[in-house]
């Protein structure tokens, strides 16, 4: 049942959430360089669903995208998504698997939209979320529209109304109110609430309502709680923390590790995570060196994937590498992925994990905190086993460990603790 009033304290609460919503990617935020193909990929997903309007559909739709499609099918660019509707023809069949694909339901209509989308923007080079709401604020969009009119149909409606309202409609602004207060509330009184509240900031309606839709779609959308997840990094860099000083401890090293996490607005929205460097460090000449250790997460347009990099400096040979493999497997490791960057005097070794660091809303606490111990755990073993495996490199393959822990790492005790994960 809705909630047709609000009184001071509610539209207090819709207003301290709207202030703390960050700012809109490819604007001001620094923490979303790069992802404005991603960004844009959901914006076109969310206005072909649009026509026409269908707003419980469409947002089960645009959540169904969010959460399962966008990974499995790796629709991470702007190419990505063109790439995909080359693969079916344009006909009901090809467009219902399309639709399939993207958001689990029959629509072709929808998918025709997107096609028709596509086309007009590619017809204009726009790949990148910022230049599509530069662009929309031209005079130079409202022409390109009537001249495309024969070609997008129903769609120009559509982008003709976002152009002049924003980015959003009454749909995503009432799912963000009914988070924000925790009650569903009626369409006019929150529309009201939400004028009020952006007179208050200072900022125009239209720029507030494409900043809603933006974040909601993004990610709200499918209850991530972005409060847990700092929690989360929190508790991980902690822990990671602790199991750097044992082992360096243990190990006697001159070195002394330091773990640095991210700003906490980077962590809630961004590409951000933790990264673990040494203090100080002497080179040896044609000594390979493990240098850092990065575990990160994507951004939200990207999912929120966590990858693993550990970097190092020193040639490794094409042996040694096999070597590296062989013993992450061994030890119930996935083997890394390695390259050299800066003219061969810089090795990245990666692990794309399978987890996201999507957070339920009704996640418990303890469960959170049990999982960023455990992901903790889990980066220390690969740190210290490629700490080990290249303290071994230019050795003849075979040579036992030194006797420092960060070299001599028991496989049985490794493959054990995989096992928790």
């Amino acid at each position: 049942m809705t909630d047709d009033s609000l009184t001071p304290p509610p539209l207090e609460r819709l207003l301290t959430a709207l202030l703390e919503l960050p700012p809109l990617p490819g604007l001001v935020s620094p923490h979303a360089a790069g992802d404005g193909a991603a960004q844009l990929v959901l914006e076109v997903m969310d206005t072909a669903l649009h026509t026409p309007p269908a707003q419980p559909q469409r947002i089960a739709a645009v959540r169904y995208f969010c959460k399962h499609a966008r990974h499995r099918l790796g629709l991470a660019s702007w190419r990505d998504l063109q790439a995909l509707l080359e693969q079916y023809p344009q006909s009901d069949e090809g467009d219902g698997e399309v639709a399939r694909l993207l958001w689990g339901v029959e629509a072709q209509e929808h998918v025709r939209a997107l096609r028709v989308l596509v086309w007009f923007m590619a017809a204009y080079d726009i790949t990148e979320l910022g230049q599509w709401h530069a662009w929309m604020g031209t005079a130079g969009f409202e022409e390109a529209l009537r001249e495309s009119l024969d070609t997008l149909g129903a769609v120009a409606v559509v982008l003709l109304w976002q152009a002049k309202s924003g980015r959003t409609d009454h749909a995503w602004v009432l799912r963000f109110a009914r988070r924000a207060l925790g009650h569903s509330v009626s369409e006019g009184p929150a529309m009201l609430a939400f004028r009020d509240a952006a007179e208050a900031m200072g900022v125009p309606q239209r720029v507030l309502a494409r900043q809603v839709a933006h974040w909601e779609r993004a990610a709200m959308g499918i209850d991530d709680a972005s409060g847990l997840r700092v929690l989360w990094w929190q508790c991980m860099a902690d822990a990671l923390q602790v199991h750097v000083a044992q082992e360096t401890s243990a190990a006697a090293s001159s070195d002394e590790w330091r773990v640095e996490l991210s700003p906490r607005s980077a962590l809630r929205y961004g590409d951000a995570g933790v990264v673990l460097e040494p203090q100080a460090r002497e080179l040896q000449a044609n000594a390979p060196v493990v240098t850092a250790l990065r575990l990160r997460q994507r951004s939200w347009a990207q999912g929120l994937g966590l990858w693993l990099e550990i970097q190092g400096e020193g040639r490794l040979s094409a042996v040694h590498q096999a070597a590296i493999a062989e013993r992450f497997e061994v030890a119930g490791h996935q083997a890394p992925q390695l390259r050299y960057v800066r003219a061969q005097a810089t090795w990245l070794a990666t692990w794309h994990w399978d987890e996201a660091v999507w957070v339920p809303r009704d996640m418990p606490v303890a469960d959170v905190k049990r999982w960023a111990l455990e992901t903790a755990l889990k980066a220390t073993e690969h740190w210290l086993l490629m700490c080990g495996m290249v303290a071994l490199a230019g050795k003849p393959l075979g040579t036992p460990a030194i006797g420092s822990s960060l070299v001599g790492i028991d496989a049985k005790r490794e493959a054990t603790n995989e096992k928790k994960f």
